[in-house]
């Protein structure tokens, strides 16, 4: 059975179209900082009054990755969750210990603290006891 060309065609076409697209990944990401002081990352120009502000972005992202944060944590706890995704939607680089899983981290976290729970970050030689944004964000450089 033959199929008629234009049927053929117009089957074909929106494979032909996926296949010819630009991967997002090949796409140029713009980092720019807005007039809260946020980081923003996106495959679009950012708006005309930002233009200025993408090199001061750079140099903010660059203080974002020398900062030194390591992380405390549990795989069940709600907060832990909530402080790896505060540091992870700012760029921000962290280490996490899970003590239950890991002995030494969990021997380490007594160490540097008597006190118990989690999460429990180091900030840049700072202590910071549970879940709280400001404290963190004070805490990073």
């Amino acid at each position: 059975m033959k199929l008629p060309r234009t049927l053929l065609i117009i089957c074909l076409l929106p494979i032909a179209v996926q296949l010819l697209a630009v991967p997002a990944f090949s796409k140029k990401l713009y980092t720019w900082k807005d007039k809260n002081g946020k980081i923003h990352r996106t495959y679009y120009k950012p708006p005309a009054e930002y233009t200025q502000n993408s090199q001061s972005a750079k140099s903010s992202q660059q203080t974002v990755q020398q900062n030194k944060v390591e992380l405390y944590v549990t795989s069940w706890c709600p907060y832990c969750k909530k402080a790896r995704q505060f540091f992870k939607s700012r760029g921000i680089r962290y280490k996490a210990y899970d003590i239950e899983k890991d002995a030494n981290a969990a021997a380490r976290q007594r160490k540097l603290d008597s006190r118990k729970g989690v999460p429990f970050a180091i900030i840049n030689g700072t202590k910071i006891h549970g879940y709280s944004p400001e404290r963190y964000a004070g805490a990073l450089k």
